[in-house]
């Protein structure tokens, strides 16, 4: 009786416990596995287009200030030294009523560990992989520039720009640097550099400021920009180059 009593407790258990496993999910598998490299987009026929706010400060009071559209497309492939990377042909106009010009290309690469982008034919190491905040980097380690300490401030997190939200989007800091005088009153240099990248969209904002003010006479006294640029991309539109004629 005893043996039986027994025999029926452990079938009881072995139902209970296979009800509770059908309850069990597995766990969704991540986004972006590689933590980060979808964010520096280099999908084959990718385009993005922005819209560019810039000034050049030539002298005190004496400044040009440009708006136009700027299109990039990710173009073919080619190999060096067994490394695979893309053209980005790179397209401007002044506005939607104008064609399309070509204005430069540049090219760009995701390694193991790495982003880069040679623009005008220097290459700056835009990204790291995996992501985190905690990390730092030299965005000039394979060019000769003076070395440039970037790093992440947010990684898959939600970015507004204007009516558009980018749910999963990463902050990098390529400059935040301010120089005063002596005194410790007066700023004479200002170099503030953002670039924002969206998973499986590529850039998506792109904002430097880099500017020189003023130090002798009364414009001293004013904060007022000697001499620098400021410079603004905002996406306006992305797709593949196949849709809709693109």
């Amino acid at each position: 009786m005893r043996l039986r009593f027994e025999y029926l407790l452990l079938c009881l258990l072995l139902i209970i416990t296979s009800c509770g496993n059908t309850d069990v999910e597995d766990a969704e598998p991540p986004l972006d596995p590689d933590l980060g490299k979808s964010y520096f987009f280099l999908a084959p026929n990718k385009y993005r287009e922005y819209a560019v706010y810039e000034i050049r400060y030539l002298a005190v009071d004496i400044s040009d200030t440009l708006e136009y559209q700027l299109r990039e497309e990710v173009r073919e492939e080619f190999t060096v030294n067994g490394v695979e990377s893309r053209l980005i042909h790179r397209l401007t106009r002044n506005d939607e009523n104008e064609n399309w010009q070509l204005d430069s290309v540049w090219s760009a690469r995701v390694e193991a560990g790495w982003a880069v982008s040679v623009e005008n034919n220097v290459p700056l190491q835009k990204m790291v992989f995996p992501v985190d905040t905690t990390r730092r980097w030299d965005r000039n380690l394979f060019n000769s520039r003076e070395s440039r300490v970037q790093k992440y401030l947010t990684f898959n997190q939600p970015f507004t720009q204007g009516f558009n939200t980018f749910l999963r989007a990463t902050v990098v800091e390529v400059s935040n640097e301010r120089s005063q005088n002596p005194d410790g009153i007066d700023v004479t240099f200002r170099d503030l550099r953002t670039e924002v990248y969206a998973d499986s969209i590529g850039l998506v904002r792109k904002e430097y400021e880099q500017l020189r003010f003023c130090t002798v006479g009364p414009c001293a006294l004013q904060e007022i920009v000697q001499s620098g640029r400021y410079y603004r991309e905002e996406l306006i539109a992305h797709g593949f180059l196949d849709e809709a004629g693109n």
